[in-house]
């Protein structure tokens, strides 16, 4: 029958499988909008309606899925509930989610139901049985007891599981990509990485992928589906060239950082990176158009869940380039011979990996095209009293452009950005249709970007996505120090931006300190290796380590970005 989006559907299901509780039963409430066959145990999901409501799952405290009224008398904390979803009713392969005290039922979007069935392996348009039961446990050794099974036939729509998109730290859209050429959840390709750099992979399921989000567990996956916390990933404290693995069925990573390439055969010496383009170039001078045979090969750093992010650590690997020049592969085989067309004259020889379902070598005349510099300050003239270049936000993320800090906020006529000091005629502004919290920026525009109405607000802004956004600050809190992931407050200082707390260094602090802003572990700063260097969506800075135990003040400068411990 035809979808009706105003209507709700409800349909409920009798068990078709008994289980441990003899007589409990499941109720299922399909309240959607996307398209269904007419029958009670069928649905169709629909990709032009992602956000409609598929599936609703009620059961009650103690695990038993029930036709009435989900909420009974025993107290929430008894039991631990586990929604499994399989694909087989022995659920061998299933993905499961674990529940909130307190909750009684979970709802599926088309997207999220679509999700869950394309990880269990579903084909797009093809119309598969999904398997639905309970899990309850009640402590840590007692036998867990499942409730009845329910079947459904779930048609889902097709979706692309051979690419994930690398996102930023703030989980926006970067453009780089890793591939999963058989759609088996492993995913890889090379990624020109900052140190420390933060990232997240997006399947096409929009599954997000980073850590586990448990400390001393570096390398290890953790995605946006369990309902536990999460890390973004991050790389090793070396930028550059690394060759990136996120296996989803391993549930972990890896990181190989290629610190050179070097050419052999008819051609000899080594290439330079270009992180931005994620290229490696070589430039000589050939005396006639010739075809020339080479190989590249080099001794790769190896990061994984063995070795953590530590260099000493990390692990001598030797890899190299065969295939044809079109068309290159790469591993840990010898060297293979590789043939290239070069003209006459001044040559680049081109080694492309920005694509990884299409690495190759070319050769060109003219050498290198110059590296853009990226400004690493961002003025905010007028945000603040007088039209002075005082206020600035850091760069963060060289790649997107990316500036962030916390700046005090105190403007009648609002505020301009611009990456040189005094030059009054190079600036963003506002696009129409923004506000003082968010909005999109254009080039030498019309107008003010507009100011919120006084205070603290942590910035950040991308100058790549021309984007921008403001948050009040509320609370700033230190984390970490001594291992302890608690949050204390800092206090405010009297210069804008400056915050102090009084601490007491006992014990090695492995992973580093980080500021919290508002308690929302989303919001934070750390450091980029640097010491007294503070940055915005970096990982802990390390300061206190070379620090002998006692009490210090801790010194944050969020608005220039310093850190300090004195006594």
């Amino acid at each position: 029958m035809k979808p009706n989006r105003f209507l709700a559907i409800a349909l409920a299901a009798m068990a078709l499988t008994a289980c441990d509780k003899d007589g409990d039963t499941i109720y299922i409430d399909q309240v959607t909008d996307a398209e269904i066959d007419g029958t009670n145990t069928d649905i169709v999901l629909d990709k032009d309606l992602l956000d409609a409501l598929a599936l609703t799952v009620y059961w009650n405290a103690n695990g038993n899925i029930t036709l009435s009224d989900p909420q009974v008398a025993a107290p929430s904390y008894a039991v631990t509930n586990v929604v499994q979803m399989a694909a087989d009713e022995a659920f061998d392969n299933m993905v499961e989610e674990t529940m909130a005290d307190g909750v009684y039922t979970r709802q599926f979007t088309c997207r999220e139901l679509n999700s869950v069935v394309s990880r269990l392996g579903f084909e797009g348009g093809v119309r598969t049985p999904l398997y639905i039961r309970v899990r309850s446990t009640v402590g840590d050794n007692i036998s867990p007891r499942y409730s009845n099974i329910i079947k459904l036939n779930v048609t889902p729509y097709f979706i692309d599981m051979t690419v994930g998109m690398v996102l930023d730290a703030s989980q926006a859209d970067t453009g780089r990509t890793l591939i999963s050429p058989d759609a088996n959840g492993i995913y890889t390709g090379f990624i020109g990485a900052a140190a420390w750099e933060n990232w997240w992979l997006r399947e096409g399921n929009s599954t997000i992928w980073g850590n586990d989000g448990v400390t001393g567990t570096a390398f290890v996956l953790g995605n946006s589906t369990t309902g536990n916390d999460i890390w973004n990933f991050w790389y090793p404290g070396i930028g550059g060239c690394y060759y990136t693995v996120v296996d989803t069925k391993a549930n972990q990573w890896s990181a190989l950082l290629i610190p050179e390439i070097t050419l052999g055969g008819d051609l000899s010496g080594a290439m330079t990176f270009d992180r931005k383009a994620n290229k490696w170039t070589y430039t000589f001078t050939s005396a006639a158009a010739s075809t020339v045979s080479v190989t590249l090969s080099a001794t790769g750093k190896q990061y994984d869940v063995n070795t953590g992010t530590d260099d000493a650590a990390a692990v001598d690997t030797p890899v190299a380039f065969g295939g044809v020049a079109d068309a290159l592969t790469f591993g840990t085989a010898a060297a293979q011979p590789i043939s290239v067309s070069i003209p006459a004259g001044e040559t680049t020889l081109v080694l492309d990996l920005s694509n990884p379902a299409a690495l190759t070598l070319s050769a060109g005349q003219g050498g290198p095209a110059p590296v853009e510099t990226v400004a690493p300050l961002l003025y905010l003239s007028g945000i603040y009293g007088e039209w002075t270049f005082d206020w600035y936000l850091k760069l963060y993320n060289e790649d997107n452009r990316t500036y962030g800090g916390v700046l005090p906020v105190d403007s009648e006529w609002g505020y301009r950005m611009y990456t040189e000091p005094d030059a009054w005629d190079d600036f963003y502004t506002m696009v129409e249709g923004g506000n003082g919290f968010e909005g999109k920026l254009t080039k030498e525009g019309d107008g003010n970007i507009t100011a919120p109405d006084p205070g603290m607000y942590l910035f950040d802004v991308s100058l790549g996505d021309m984007r921008y956004k403001l948050y009040p600050v509320a609370s700033v809190s230190y984390t970490g120090l001594n291992d302890d992931w608690s949050l204390t407050p800092m206090q405010p200082g009297d210069t804008p931006g400056v915050y102090t707390a009084t601490v007491t260094k006992s014990a090695n602090t492995p992973w580093g300190v980080k500021i919290v802003i508002n308690d929302n572990w989303d919001l934070f700063f750390g450091g980029n290796g640097t010491p007294g260097e503070l940055v915005l969506f970096h990982d802990g800075f390390e300061g206190d380590n070379d620090l002998a135990n006692g009490t210090y003040t801790l010194t944050v400068d969020l608005a220039k970005g310093t850190y300090t411990y004195s006594e």
